[in-house]
């Protein structure tokens, strides 16, 4: 391992972190923030996250200086591992700063830190769950520090390794940088000019946030509350502003474009590009584009109809604004809410519960399993299935149009991912059912067997960057209630769900520190 060089690297990343937070310090004036006053303990909680995180940059970047050499894979992986720790940690400074009071007992700020930590990741890593009860509350959460948690998802959203290459990566060492934090299988476009890639990707990003926070100033948001909800959209993190989420405008208008947005943010950029220069056949050849449309408007039509069966909905149109909007946020993993789903009948939030573990198209901001997995899971369980039967068939899978080079390394990889998952899913499951005491759920009315549901919501909400889950998770509640070190746990689950588990795992294999043998 290359540690100069890995030092040199992971000091820009702080640094660029630390230049981030400025961003958050404007909001503290009162006319432009919409507070009722100059928020002090906002804007020093932020200035003073933003120096010591320039100061861990600064000595990490002078420790580096004399580095050089090619920038190998290993170093690669363990530079975007550890750059979402670091996000992370020094992400969630401003909070702990502007939250923890010299007066608090030691239980009360390590339950304060961890509940920071919880909240930084949440909104790099875009999930979207919370700890926090009223955040409209200035007291509780004044306006820079809600910007800051706004901003954390649009730092995070495309990924904090094509920001750093888009700036300074080229050559081999900005292709290692992308193919490692890339999620899903390689998607269309290449890596072999990943600056050009890079760039093209934070345009369309910051382009589709500009875009829509000019829609939705012009629906009626001011300044603060467009930003802000765009950053959540386009990065599909889903933090709002409100209690309420997006039902507190109460604006149909606004719902629509919302989840219009969300749904194009889940899109593969390398699609949106193709888009700009005309190329549409290449929306029309595209496997993974139309199955992940055909699963978001079939679950749609069938919550619409189960919720109209079962009289959730008054009527067909009442039905098509809470479906499209609730529908598109879970799948795509954003969590906005418009309607408590969690009182919704049990088809359909069983329906939500499953659309949780499809997300968007690889080369998006979703999370979860992304639906070029399951397009390839299904195709080879088909090939398979074929096979049982007619043992000498020789075929090979088409996506695109085209026959899949590899075919099997890129099932085998598949079926690989979908089994860590598993594994990961059943192994955090059954840490949050043993720290998480049963008298809790007694004490509300309810039986074990809720505990259950509900920690099973938890994991799968945080795994998959959703966000709210069903139960003591749904839309109107919150994680605040679990222990501390369930909330650990959640945080784990949402840093290894961005990152597609092995990225961060990685990082914790002695292997991987040795230094290589020849």
């Amino acid at each position: 391992m290359n540690l100069p060089l890995l030092s040199k690297y992971l000091g820009v990343v702080t640094l660029l972190l630390a230049a981030a937070m400025l961003f958050a310090l404007p909001w503290a004036i009162p006319w432009l923030g919409h507070g009722a006053h100059f928020d002090t303990r906002g804007f020093f909680a932020v200035l003073s996250s933003a120096a010591i995180a320039a100061t861990l940059g600064g000595g990490m970047l002078l420790a580096g200086r004399n580095a050089h050499g090619p920038l190998y894979r290993r170093e690669a992986i363990a530079i975007v591992g550890i750059s979402w720790l670091i996000f992370t940690f020094v992400g969630a400074l401003p909070f702990i700063l502007g939250h923890v009071k010299g007066s608090d007992s030691r239980e009360r700020i390590v339950r304060l830190v961890v509940d920071d930590l919880f909240e930084s990741a949440s909104g790099f890593t875009g999930a979207g769950a919370t700890i926090m009860n009223d955040i409209e509350d200035e007291s509780m959460l004044p306006k820079c520090l809600l910007f800051w948690r706004s901003e954390t998802h649009f730092v995070g959203g495309l990924g904090i390794m094509v920001l750093f290459v888009a700036l300074l990566g080229q050559g081999s060492a900005g292709k290692a940088l992308l193919m490692t934090e890339s999620v899903g299988p390689q998607g269309e476009v290449g890596t072999s000019r990943s600056q050009h890639s890079a760039w093209i990707f934070a345009g369309i990003y910051v382009g589709l946030n500009v875009i829509l926070t000019i829609l939705l100033m012009i629906e009626g948001m001011n300044l603060f509350d467009a930003l802000c909800h765009s950053f959540g959209t386009i990065a599909t993190g889903g933090l709002s502003t409100y209690n309420a989420s997006v039902a507190h405008f109460q604006n149909i208008t606004i719902e629509m474009t919302i989840g219009t947005f969300m749904m194009i943010a889940c899109v593969n950029f390398s699609l949106l590009y193709a888009v700009l220069l005309g190329q549409w056949t290449r929306l029309w050849i595209n496997t993974e584009l139309w199955a992940y449309l055909a699963i978001l408007f079939g679950v749609i039509g069938a919550v619409m109809i189960a919720g109209l069966w079962h009289h959730d909905f008054p009527d067909v149109g009442t039905a098509f604004r809470y479906s499209y909007f609730n529908v598109i946020s879970v799948q795509t993993n954003t969590g906005f809410g418009t309607n408590d789903f969690d009182h919704w009948n049990e088809f359909s939030r069983g329906m939500l519960f499953v659309i949780m573990f499809v997300g968007g198209c690889a080369g998006s901001t979703s999370c979860s399993l992304k639906v070029i997995r399951h397009v390839v899971l299904w195709k080879s369980l088909y090939i398979y299935m074929l096979k049982t039967f007619r043992p000498r068939l020789i075929t090979t899978m088409r996506l695109n149009g085209k026959a899949v080079e590899d075919s099997d390394e890129l099932t085998n990889e598949v079926f690989i991912y979908f089994g860590m998952i598993g594994f990961v899913f059943i192994t955090a499951w059954m840490m949050l059912l043993f720290l998480e005491p049963d008298q809790a759920w007694l004490e509300a009315g309810h039986s074990p067997p809720v505990k259950m549901l509900d920690c099973a919501t938890g994991v799968a909400a945080c795994i998959n960057g959703v966000g709210p889950g069903l139960g003591a998770l749904g839309p109107s509640k919150n994680f605040s209630g679990f222990s501390i070190g369930s909330k650990l746990v959640f945080t784990a689950l949402m840093l290894l769900g961005r990152i597609e588990i092995f990225p961060l795992l990685v990082i914790f294999t002695p292997g991987l520190w040795r230094r290589p043998t020849t």
